[in-house]
């Protein structure tokens, strides 16, 4: 289905139905059977991927497009708010499409539908079940699935990490609110420093 314009989207998204494939353990949704072809102006980046390619690895992606072909769709949800498309995962599938590249007026998508907070943790998921991540950049997810009321425990399991990272990255963020209320943090106080 090709999408030209948001409200294409919107009709297109009433007909779509969810299709799931059947493990042993549970169902597992498979969306990229409800692939679109969209207009790539529509597509925007996230604002919190910790995720690089040298420039190697982008001709060796430009590459693998132009010889296999788009194998692999860019991972999306829909912003009411904008009426775009927000990436959650191939960015650089995206870049790669830009007139820079293949200069593609559209682009395959999928696009879930998951919470912020659940965007970004799919982000991470991603990025590490590929092996490609930018882990000092960890932090800046942890204390945003922070603030958004997950919780250190669910931080943890969703981005595969222990509570200790969590921890740290807390540390490293020097966001002293992120600690309050937190029992192993009860003896430490905050207070202004005094010029001397």
């Amino acid at each position: 289905m090709i999408i030209n314009e948001p409200s294409d989207f919107t009709a297109a998204r009433r007909r779509m139905e969810s299709v799931a494939s059947q493990s042993l353990k549970c169902p597992i949704a498979v969306p990229c059977l409800s692939t679109l072809l969209v207009k790539r102006s529509l597509v925007v980046a996230n604002t919190y991927n910790p995720n690089a390619v040298s420039p190697d690895k982008m001709e060796l992606l430009k590459t693998s497009v132009v010889d296999n072909g788009f194998c692999f769709p860019i991972v999306t949800i829909w912003d009411a708010e904008s009426d775009q498309f927000v990436i959650i995962d191939g960015f650089h599938r995206f870049l790669i499409t830009g007139p820079d590249w293949l200069d593609m007026p559209f682009v395959p998508i999928v696009c879930l539908e998951h919470s912020i907070a659940k965007r970004m943790a799919a982000t991470i998921q991603f990025n590490k079940a590929r092996g490609v991540h930018q882990v000092d950049l960890d932090a800046d997810v942890v204390r945003a699935l922070l603030q958004q009321g997950l919780s250190e425990t669910d931080v943890a399991e969703k981005l595969g990490m222990d509570l200790d990272s969590v921890h740290r990255y807390k540390q490293l963020t020097g966001i002293a609110e992120l600690f309050k209320g937190v029992q192993y943090s009860a003896a430490w106080e905050m207070t202004d420093a005094v010029d001397q």
